[in-house]
């Protein structure tokens, strides 16, 4: 019996509660702040930690600053010879996490707490080294369900190519070899992962070796997750309302700008206009003193002619010779009057262009000075709208960290779930398998088909339900069964040997010489024998 119970039971189509696994995830800026702030338990708390347990949580490794990354990021894509910069929602690490079946946690959460971290940084080291980029980050959890690590890498290789270039087909699964290799050296009993494709031959459906749903979690599991999904909507509403105030504010700004922009081209061609009407007005005082000097010479020579016609009259000349030289100094001193006069209604006329220009300058430096006034009025407005919008801007920030961090909430609630999900379906299973063993050695002992051989040995006809059973039930149930099955073939032997005495008696108590008192009995006993089996 007992080379029958001890066959291997067939593979198993479900996980293998027994294995590791790892998972990586790219993570942006602004994700990779959230996942920093749920690692190291920054900020609020979610609701399914267990915060009594959370001194118990152990930072392996801090994270240096996410700029400090970021940077390293750019400069290794630059040494390989990237030409366009960096996009501003390009991946900055991977975040990954380190998980247990419910059976390879056991095991694992048994080794002391040196040789966890021994084997969670070892893990760790050998994922970054099989990518060939940096570890960022390493912290275990104890505060959830089971014990897991979280670990950042940078999101960037040695050789400056992001990981979606680098990451070639089966990455995932040389990580899932690595990392089952690495913690059956400090527990042997922990074992790989059953593979996706081994499972669908084994008879799973393809949608039950992907990753559960919220949705199909809700279906076994509590509400929280569903809660945690409304109120992530409800800030992305807010976050889709905020983004277009903050579009509406950006388009006011823009037009504010544009405005900003025409009047500082206006300010612009009026004072290359006033520069010009200046120059104009230095000419024209340029041209006016020269008038002036011209003037004045014209005038002296005027007084000389006087003078001359003066001493000329004054010597008494002859007379002829003297008309002739009076008419000849008349006339030029005509002549000269007549260019002074012209020359004194020449600048006049320079005078009043001066004024003039002089008042249309002055009418332009009052505009400038207005259209100065109006512009940094507008400025002013500008400086508070852009005040305004830098607020929306750090509230916008603000919202979208605190999503990133309910993001990483939902993440790890469905690590947690998932968890969960998989140990209720393994215990319902060997609960299914439980029942169906119990159900078929009942009917095996009812109905014959577990007895005791001739060879005195315990056989049963169809063991499988048995063998399909957990090895503690049958550990449990086994020993009651075979007392029982023994005890059920000692009795039926028992009843045919008194049944064959009992027709000896008969024929015994028949003989016809028998005393009367001896028949009397015989006839009671075997009413009574009868009797009994009625």
């Amino acid at each position: 019996m007992k080379d029958v119970l001890d066959v291997p039971a067939p593979k198993s189509k479900d996980g293998n509660p027994r294995a590791v696994s790892i998972r990586i995830e790219p993570r942006t800026m602004s994700k990779a702040k959230g996942t920093r702030r749920h690692d190291f338990r920054i900020g609020k708390i979610p609701n399914y930690v267990k915060q009594e347990r959370m001194h118990l949580n152990r930072a392996l490794m801090p994270m240096r600053p996410l700029g400090q990354v970021r940077n390293e990021n750019a400069r290794l894509r630059e040494k390989a010879g990237r030409q366009r910069a960096m996009k501003q929602n390009a991946p900055v690490i991977m975040a990954g996490i380190i998980t247990f079946g419910t059976v390879a946690a056991e095991s694992f959460g048994s080794l002391p707490v040196e040789q966890q971290d021994a084997a969670f940084r070892e893990l760790a080291t050998a994922v970054a080294s099989e990518l060939d980029t940096s570890l960022e980050s390493l912290v275990v959890h104890l505060d959830e369900t089971t014990i897991h690590a979280h670990f950042t890498l940078r999101a960037y290789t040695n050789a400056g190519l992001s990981m979606s270039e680098a990451a070639k087909r089966g990455t995932l699964s040389r990580l899932q070899d690595l990392a089952a290799e690495i913690m059956r050296r400090y527990h042997p009993e922990i074992e790989r992962g059953h593979r996706k494709w081994d499972r669908i031959a084994a008879g799973a459906d393809y949608p039950d070796t992907l990753h559960r749903s919220v949705r199909e979690l809700h279906h076994d599991l509590p509400g929280e997750l569903e809660s945690l999904r409304q109120r992530r909507a409800e800030e992305q509403k807010a976050l889709v309302q905020a983004t277009n105030e903050r579009g509406v504010q950006q388009t006011k700004l823009d037009a504010i700008l544009v405005e900003i922009d025409e009047l500082e081209a206006e300010l612009d061609f009026a004072r290359e206009e006033l520069q010009s009407r200046q120059l104009e007005l230095a000419r024209l005082k340029t041209d006016e003193k020269a008038h002036q000097s011209e003037l004045d010479a014209l005038r002296a020579s005027a007084e000389k002619t006087r003078r001359h016609l003066a001493e000329l009259d004054a010597k008494a000349v002859e007379e002829e010779k003297k008309e002739k030289r009076r008419r000849t100094y008349q006339l030029r001193l005509e002549k000269k009057e007549a260019a002074i006069a012209a020359q004194e209604n020449e600048l006049a006329r320079k005078e009043a262009r001066a004024l003039a220009a002089q008042a249309a300058i002055a009418e332009k430096v009052r505009l400038i000075a207005a259209r100065e006034a109006d512009l940094a009025h507008r400025e002013h407005h500008q400086t508070q709208q852009a005040e305004v919008a830098q607020a929306l801007a750090a509230d916008l920030d603000a919202r979208a960290g605190e999503i990133s961090l309910r993001e990483g909430e939902v993440a790890a609630a469905r690590t947690e779930l998932v968890s969960e999900a998989e140990e209720v379906r393994a215990q319902k299973k060997e609960l299914d398998a439980s029942l169906q063993a119990i159900d078929h050695v009942v009917a095996a002992v009812k109905t014959g088909q577990i007895r005791v051989s001739d060879n005195g040995k315990i056989t049963m006809d169809d063991p499988a339900p048995l063998l399909a059973a957990p090895k503690s039930l049958r550990e449990r149930l086994m020993p009651g069964i075979l007392r029982l099955v023994r005890k059920i073939d000692a009795t039926e032997k028992q009843a045919s040997l008194v049944e064959k005495m009992m027709r000896r008696m008969q024929r015994l108590f028949g003989r016809p010489d028998l005393p009367e008192d001896v028949e009397h009995e015989a006839r009671e006993i075997e009413a009574d024998w009868q009797g009994g089996h009625l």
